[in-house]
C-alpha cells in the first residue's frame, strides 16, 4: 500500500488531537470500513497514530500495518488529518 501525503490547502488548521476532528458520522465510517467493526481496533490506532510527531513516520506506520486501500475515502480522511497535525 503506497500512501501519499497530500498538499494541505491554506484552510488547514493544527489539530489538537486526531479524535477531537473525526465527526460521529467519520467515525462509524472508519471503524466500518477501516477496521471491520473492531471499536478497539479503531481506539487504539488513533491513539497510536497521534503519538506521531512526523508525517512520514505516521503514514509508514499505517503502511506496514494495514493492508488499506490508500484511495478510500477512510484512508484519505486520516491522512487529511495527519497532514494538519503534522504539517
Amino acid at each position: 500500500m503506497a500512501v501519499r501525503a497530500r498538499k494541505c490547502s491554506a484552510r488547514c488548521l493544527p489539530a489538537a488531537e486526531l479524535r477531537q476532528h473525526i465527526g460521529v458520522n467519520d467515525r462509524f465510517m472508519l471503524i466500518r470500513n477501516l477496521f471491520g467493526g473492531d471499536v478497539a481496533a479503531y481506539s487504539a490506532t488513533i491513539e497510536r497514530l497521534d503519538s506521531f510527531t512526523d508525517l512520514d513516520d505516521a503514514l509508514l506506520y499505517m503502511q506496514e500495518n494495514f493492508e488499506w486501500d490508500p484511495d478510500s475515502e477512510g484512508v484519505q480522511l486520516l491522512v487529511d488529518l495527519l497532514e494538519r497535525k503534522l504539517s
